[in-house]
């Protein structure tokens, strides 16, 4: 009983001294009387920690002992009272405005304290506004609807001295009559581009999509005579939508990191300049500046409301002109942000101002894109809107004059810029230099009806062929725009044959072939060389340039060649293509095909293949450059995933073997922010049937000195083969992250990469040739030694460290190859380069 009453005292003891403190009360403004929000209270040597709500008021317990209470605001002085006795207590507090904070501010003082990130108010101010990020940013809610209207204009910048002597002013005299020396002092703006569009968006977030009418649209560009439609796309991504409520904003290939990112508070110091009292409700000035100079990141101020919502209203961006980004001389970027009904702020005005030093000191790039928003909405659930909008058609139909649409008036640049670029389209030199362009970026010759080239393959030379002479050409628009024709003959010294290819594209769509989305039917009929296995990117195989290989490369095939192909792209990237092809393919150089049959080995004159392929592709947001005659991907965050099969037929006209093929490959860019990107490619595949070695999948070997990432850039051609494989190659670039800090090597501006190429597969018995089995004996060398193994229970593997932005233009690999080392005429290690520029 004794134990147990003492037990009692106990509990009622300390149950009394463990009695809940209560403190609460208003907070205003000493100087105005209003209440204030987000004021932060907290309990001397307590982790017990509160802030005012929306109307001033708080709420504060512990049930620790509390000799002290402190009150902080961001842009007041701290307020410490003494705790009176009981544990009940009401307390109105009135906060003294303090509107700089000195120690914060002055960052040029000759002894500033070192920057830290504890107790610092602006870092607490930021952590705020990053907590509040999800619920304030619209753009993060499941549908929006909005109106966007964009002006994108680009000028040719001179300084006034410059344009004194320049040459084209004085030969085109209109130009200067009609360029605007007020916009920038000192520099005189002739413009040569001019787009405007207004459109109306659809954005559905789970799952993404976007459905997007054009209301009305003017142009007028002098990128007509080089290409008809792919600067867009380029100016796009250089010129790319910038939210600072997006984590990593990205301008051309570099990711910026947002400073209300996740991260941020790392990577940026923030400092509060001021507090702005007229407006409503109440902003925070905040400063940013990037902790380490060279880091790819923002200068300039943010604007934060203090209605404790803690949302961005205003930025103004720049950077600093000692980060590791291309040809950017100066960059300004203000952005305005406007609330919705459902109390969400989006993006209501943007402008993104570029300085872009393309040429020698005194002239440059200046272009200017603006975007205004309009009837936003919002909202979590789905909009009572329709589910897809009909998109205008025809580029020429405006429904609305443009001018009734603009949200604010053109500038007199703008305005002069339609009246400009029309002159100077007409104008004779103009058309001579931009042929002269034509010829240098598509590599064909001619204005009229037909095109010839392209010129870099006009030459080469490979030890089947001997000296390789080349003639090609092709239509153009002003043939038709519906069909198209190219083709080609070559002639080799060595092999004194004739090569020829011929072919025909029909557009089944309104436009072009290149015109997206593509509807066409191909049919095409070559005879010509290849290389088992090489697989190149976008470039002629007979490249000048291409004919400079390392090692023994004397294994070919000559192919004729028919094609037949359906292809249908769809507005949400989604594609697919059918089609059927015969070869025949005849061994030459150093490739025999030798069938091991029971009756010994015997030569077989050539193989004929009748194939029937299917191709399923997905590329969501797929961005592209449209040339006259080519595509070429810009690369975004987005994966591309294609599946491929193909059927073999035999007895189908001719066709030599019955087998099938399966290829799986997705390609992936990854962003890290300021540790820059990574593409990743995954590809697997699948021989089905029992087939000699040419029918096998022949992996991709690369014996020029061009760099390539879907190619193994140390494998022999040939080297190995599998009737199942799978790969992964990741390349990872810096961006300059490591080298920007290095002293003196950072003022090259030079750009990390690593990459890594893993590859497994296996041959399965019945595709081994042995005696007797009808196969065809795997390629040899001159001393009966086999160059061509099937790959073994180790993958092969390479990689490589790379140095990009050499002189802005070059990238430069040193590439190891780790496994197989023990095979014939390979290299351990090799220098590869490639022409790469970048942003």
């Amino acid at each position: 009983m004794k134990f147990l009453i003492s037990i009692f005292f106990l509990f009622f003891f300390f149950r009394a001294e463990a009695q809940t403190i209560q403190v609460k009360g208003l907070i205003t403004d000493k100087a105005t009387g209003q209440p204030l929000s987000g004021v932060t209270i907290s309990f001397e040597n307590s982790t017990s920690k509160t802030s005012s709500d929306a109307k001033g008021f708080y709420t504060i317990l512990s049930k620790e002992k509390i000799k002290a209470i402190h009150f902080y605001g961001i842009g007041y002085r701290r307020l410490k009272l003494e705790m009176p006795a009981g544990h009940s207590h009401h307390m109105n507090i009135e906060l003294e405005p303090q509107s700089e904070d000195l120690s914060e501010v002055s960052i040029s003082v000759a002894h500033k304290p070192r920057y830290k990130n504890k107790d610092n108010p602006a870092v607490e101010l930021i952590r705020r506004v990053i907590e509040h990020k999800k619920s304030n940013a619209a753009n993060l809610q499941n549908y929006l609807s909005y109106q966007e209207y964009e002006k994108m204009n680009i000028s040719l910048s001179m300084t006034t001295e410059k344009a004194k002597t320049s040459k084209l002013l004085k030969r085109l005299s209109f130009l200067k009559d009609n360029s605007d020396s007020l916009t920038r002092p000192g520099k005189l703006l002739t413009p040569i581009f001019m787009k405007e569009k207004m459109s109306h968006n659809l954005v559905y977030q789970n799952p993404f999509k976007q459905e997007t009418s054009v209301l009305a649209e003017n142009q007028s560009r002098i990128d007509q005579f080089i290409d008809e439609d792919g600067i867009n796309e380029y100016l796009d991504k250089i010129y790319q939508r910038v939210d600072i409520y997006q984590n990593d904003i990205g301008i051309g290939n570099q990711s910026f990191m947002s400073p209300i990112a996740e991260l941020a508070p790392q990577f940026y110091k923030y400092f509060i300049i001021d507090t702005l009292k007229d407006v409503s409700p109440m902003q925070i000035k905040l400063m940013i500046a990037p902790r380490n100079k060279e880091d790819v990141l923002f200068l300039g101020y943010l604007y934060i409301s203090l209605d404790g919502k803690y949302a961005v209203q205003k930025a103004t961006l720049s950077v600093n002109s000692k980060i590791n980004i291309n040809w950017v001389k100066e960059m300004n970027i203000s952005l305005q942000y406007h609330q919705d009904k459902t109390g969400h702020y989006y993006l209501g005005k943007s402008v993104m101002a570029m300085d872009l030093g393309l040429f020698k000191e005194g002239a440059s790039i200046f272009g200017e894109r603006t975007l205004f928003i309009n009837d936003f909405v919002s909202s979590p659930a789905p909009l009572n809107l329709p589910l897809k909008l009909k998109p205008v058609e025809g580029k020429s139909m405006q429904p609305v004059p443009m001018a009734e649409l603009r949200p604010e008036k053109l500038t007199q640049i703008e305005e002069m810029a339609y009246k400009n670029i029309d002159s100077l389209k007409n104008s004779k030199p103009f058309k001579r230099a931009m042929g002269v362009a034509s010829f240098l970026l598509s590599g064909y010759l001619g204005q009229g009806k037909v095109e010839v080239g392209p010129f870099n393959s006009f030459y080469s030379f490979n030890p089947v062929e001997g000296l390789r002479l080349k003639v090609g050409g092709r239509t153009t628009d002003l043939f038709s725009k519906r069909i198209f024709f190219d083709g080609h003959v070559a002639y080799g010294s060595r092999d004194q044959k004739w090569k020829y290819s011929l072919g025909t594209v029909l557009s089944l769509s309104p436009g072009s072939i290149y015109e997206f989305p593509v509807k066409s039917l191909t049919l095409r009929h070559s005879y010509e060389t290849q290389i088992p296995g090489q697989d190149l990117n976008f470039l002629e195989d007979d490249n000048f340039l291409l004919s400079f290989k390392r090692g023994v490369n004397d294994k070919w095939l000559y192919n004729r060649k028919w094609i037949f192909e359906y292809l249908n792209e769809m507005e949400n990237h989604l594609s697919f293509k059918v089609a059927y092809k015969n070869q025949i393919l005849d061994p030459t150089g150093g490739l025999r095909f030798i069938a091991l049959t029971d009756a010994g080995h015997m030569e077989v004159p050539d193989i004929t293949t009748s194939e029937f392929t299917a191709e399923v592709r997905w590329a969501p947001h797929e961005q592209f450059y449209q040339g006259k005659r080519f595509r070429r991907p810009i690369r975004n965050e987005y994966p591309i995933f294609t599946l491929r099969g193909s059927v073999g037929v035999k007895g189908f006209l001719n066709g030599d073997y019955n087998y099938q093929n399966l290829t799986f490959n997705v390609f992936k860019r990854a962003y890290f922010s300021q540790f820059g990107y990574s593409d990743i490619i995954l590809e697997a595949g699948k021989v089905f049937g029992k087939v000699p070695f040419p029918l096998l999948t022949i992996h991709r070997a690369n014996q020029s000195y061009a760099y390539e990432l879907p190619s193994y850039n140390l494998m022999n051609f040939m080297e190995f083969m599998s009737d199942r494989y799978a790969s992964i190659n990741l390349e990872h670039n810096f961006n300059g992250f490591i080298l920007n800090k290095i002293p003196l090597v950072k003022r090259l501006q030079l750009r990390e990469i690593l990459t890594l190429k893993v590859l497994s597969g296996s041959l399965s018995s019945k595709n081994e040739p042995v005696e007797g089995s009808g196969l065809y004996q795997f390629p040899r060398d001159r001393h009966g030694n086999v160059v061509s193994p099937a790959l073994g229970a180790t993958p092969y593997v390479e990689g490589s460290v790379g140095i990009s932005n050499i002189f802005k233009i070059l990238r430069m690999d040193l590439v190891r190859r780790f496994t197989y080392l023990d095979h014939p005429r390979i290299s351990k290690w090799g220098i590869r380069a490639k022409i790469k520029v970048d942003f």
